[in-house]
C-alpha cells in the first residue's frame, strides 16, 4: 500500500479505522467517476464485508486498509476475519503470482474465513485471519525475480510491526502470531521476517507456513537465523503434484526451504479429508468438469487446511 495506507499505526488505531470506512463510503458515491479497475477493486471490497456474501455464517470482517492504486500502482487492501484486538490467534494470509484487489478481494477473504472457521475447528477460541493483499503481486515471470518480494516484503513488515506495536500499547497476553503464505507469497513473507528480525528489538512470531514455495534467496536459506524461526516454527506443505512449485524453484534459481515440519496433505480417509492436487489454493468446483476437480492448499474440506489450521495455531498436527 501506499506510505499514508501503509503506515504503522493506520490499521490498528481505532480512529484511523473509522476513518477507512468513511473513506469507502465516499469512494462509493464517486465510483462512477473512478477508472475499470479502481471500479472492480471497490466492488470487490464491498462484496467481501457483506455479512451474507459468502454463502455461510462468517464473522464480522474489518476493512483495515485499502488504496485504490494508480495507473501504475495496483489497488492493495488488508481485510480481517474476526475481530483482531480481542483474537488469541492472528493469522496473516499472503497469497501468491496474479492475485489482486481488483480480481481476487473477494476470494481471498472467503479463503481467510475458511482459515479462520478450520481455527475455530481445531480449538483456537478466538482467531482473526487477515487476507493481506498489500503488494503489487508479479506474473508468471516476474516471480522469477525477487524485485517485488522485496517491495512487498517491506510494505508486510510494516503491518507486522504496527500490529506488535498495537499489542504492546494495549497489554495484556500476547496473540498466538502466524504467517501463512503461497507460491511467490512465500518469498514476500520471507523477506519480511528478514526486515522484523534486523529491528530492535525483533519482532518475533510463533510460526511460518508455507504452500506451493518457489524457493528461499539464496541468502536467507544460507543463514537460518536471518528469519528468526527456530526448529518446530516453520511448516511447508507441498503436493505431488504441484509442478508449478518445483518449476518456479528451479527456473528462479532460489534455493529450497530449510527446517521445515512438512505438513502432509495427501487425502486422510480417517477424518474424511481429501488430499490436495496441483499449484492452486482453491480449485474444487464440481459443476465445472474436468478442471474443477481435485482441491486446492486451502480449499474446505482437505488435509491441507485441516493441517495449516492447526500449524497456524501451535496446536497438535494430528
Amino acid at each position: 500500500m501506499s506510505p499514508s495506507a501503509a503506515g504503522r499505526r493506520d490499521v490498528w488505531d481505532p480512529a484511523d479505522r473509522g476513518a477507512v470506512r468513511a473513506r469507502l463510503r465516499a469512494d462509493m458515491r464517486r465510483r462512477s467517476v473512478l477508472g475499470p479497475r479502481q471500479r472492480s477493486a471497490l466492488d470487490g471490497l464491498v462484496h467481501a464485508l457483506k455479512p451474507d456474501s459468502m454463502g455461510r455464517p462468517h464473522p464480522e470482517r474489518h476493512l483495515l486498509a485499502y488504496d485504490l492504486g494508480s495507473t501504475l500502482r495496483p489497488p492493495a487492501a488488508a481485510v480481517a476475519v474476526g475481530e483482531p484486538e480481542a483474537a488469541t490467534h492472528l493469522t496473516w494470509q499472503v497469497s501468491g503470482m496474479g492475485i489482486h484487489v481488483h480480481t481476487a478481494m473477494w476470494g481471498s477473504v472467503r479463503e481467510a474465513a475458511q482459515l479462520w472457521a478450520a481455527q475455530r475447528d481445531a480449538g483456537a477460541e478466538r482467531p482473526c485471519v487477515v487476507a493481506w493483499l498489500g503488494y503489487q503481486p508479479p506474473g508468471p515471470w516476474g516471480a522469477l525475480s525477487g524485485r517485488s518480494a522485496l517491495r512487498g516484503g517491506a510494505r508486510l513488515a510494516r503491518h507486522l510491526e504496527g500490529w506488535s506495536d498495537s499489542q504492546h500499547r494495549l497489554g495484556g497476553p500476547r496473540p498466538h502470531t502466524a504467517l501463512e503464505a503461497h507460491s511467490y507469497g512465500t518469498v514476500v513473507a520471507a523477506r519480511a521476517l528478514q526486515i522484523l528480525r534486523r529491528r530492535e528489538p525483533p519482532v518475533e512470531l510463533d510460526a511460518l507456513v508455507v504452500s506451493g514455495p518457489v524457493g528461499l534467496p539464496r541468502e536467507l536459506a544460507g543463514d537460518p537465523s536471518l528469519l528468526g524461526l527456530g526448529a518446530g516454527q516453520v511448516f511447508l506443505a507441498q503436493a505431488g503434484s504441484d509442478y508449478v512449485s518445483r518449476a518456479g524453484l528451479w527456473l528462479s534459481r532460489r534455493r529450497p526451504w530449510y527446517g521445515f515440519t512438512r505438513l502432509d496433505v495427501g487425502p486422510d480417509d480417517s477424518r474424511g479429508l481429501a488430499g490436495s492436487r496441483g499449484h492452486n489454493t482453491s480449485r474444487h468446483r464440481p459443476d465445472s468438469g474436468l478442471f474443477g476437480r481435485g482441491f486446492g492448499y486451502r480449499d474446505i474440506g482437505t488435509a491441507s487446511l485441516h493441517r495449516i489450521a492447526r500449524a497456524t495455531t501451535g496446536l497438535p498436527l494430528t
